[in-house]
């Protein structure tokens, strides 16, 4: 088309149409001819330029950065696993955005660290147990209901290995520090009103969990700071 275009526009050279024109004539059949290809180039090109989408940034975080489409999609998730209705409202955008960057925060620590990531077996493993607990393993029943929620099988078994990498995370990096000392035990079960004798284990567990949330809470807290977080849509700062 391109090579074609050339040679029916005036002044191309060598071109073989200039020899039917007489001359001192003007040349209006090949200027006609001309515009009509360039008409048709821009028709043809029309649906490629109106498919193309900008998706904005909305949030910087270092070297990471966070998009529209990404917090949209992170409201999806959480409504479709939440079992309720997606909220676009300034509020819901805001705590979507939040999640995200404390995901990018941790991922980027996770690769500069070498973290164990869930393999590709365990992903669809997670996806099948999803489909599991939640439509009694009828897969067109999720996929459907995926669909309504402007989403894909595959979204969600990437949603769920996020999930699966956080919590190795968290296992990995903080719960072995954490140190629950015999009074901590006795002082959580007298809060509770719970035997120390029957419920040890469960109390031991609980206050890891806690204390290993807390210091993961305070890690991404100065993570924050250290990658100035940058709010391009000024609504979505706190």
């Amino acid at each position: 088309m391109r090579n074609r275009m050339q040679s029916a526009c005036p002044h191309a050279a060598s071109d073989p149409w200039e020899e039917s024109i007489l001359p001192g004539e003007p040349n209006q059949v090949i200027e006609k001819t001309c515009n009509a290809l360039r008409l048709v180039s821009l028709l043809l090109l029309a649906p490629t330029l109106s498919a193309v989408i900008v998706d904005r940034i909305a949030v910087t975080a270092g070297n990471q950065v966070i998009t529209d489409s990404e917090i949209d999609q992170r409201i999806r998730l959480t409504a479709f696993e939440n079992g309720v209705k997606p909220d676009f409202t300034a509020a819901m955008r805001k705590a979507a955005a939040d999640r995200l960057i404390d995901r990018k925060l941790v991922e980027h620590e996770m690769d500069v660290g070498h973290y164990p990531r869930i393999g590709a077996d365990r992903r669809s493993t997670l996806l099948a147990g999803y489909a599991k607990d939640n439509f009694k393993s009828d897969n067109a029943a999720m996929n459907k209901e995926l669909a309504a929620f402007g989403l894909t099988p595959a979204e969600l078994e990437d949603d769920l290995a996020r999930q699966a990498d956080l919590l190795t995370f968290l296992s990995v990096r903080f719960r072995p520090e954490v140190q629950v000392t015999e009074q901590d035990i006795r002082d959580y079960a007298r809060q509770k009103s719970l035997s120390v004798d029957d419920f040890r284990a469960q109390i031991e567990r609980a206050l890891t969990n806690q204390r290993a949330d807390a210091d993961m809470d305070a890690w991404l807290k100065d993570q924050r700071r250290r990658a100035k977080v940058q709010y391009l849509e000024k609504e979505l700062a706190p």
